[in-house]
């Protein structure tokens, strides 16, 4: 099934997934932790916004 050229590219295709995976996470990492921190925050306000509109509906 493999032959031992496909043996010794294996190792090579891993290190290289290892580093790409490693150097997306220290490039994008913080840029995305503050995108969803802040969109977090948006969606938390509209809800409560929104629960505060019901509550005062249906107390009228």
């Amino acid at each position: 099934m493999f032959s031992r050229r496909n043996l010794r590219s294996l190792p090579l295709i891993a290190g290289a997934v290892v580093i790409g995976v490693v150097s997306g996470k220290s490039i994008f990492g913080p840029p995305l932790e503050e995108y969803w921190g802040k969109k977090l925050q948006e969606e938390a306000a509209v809800a409560a916004t929104t629960a505060s509109k019901e509550t005062d509906a249906s107390s009228s």
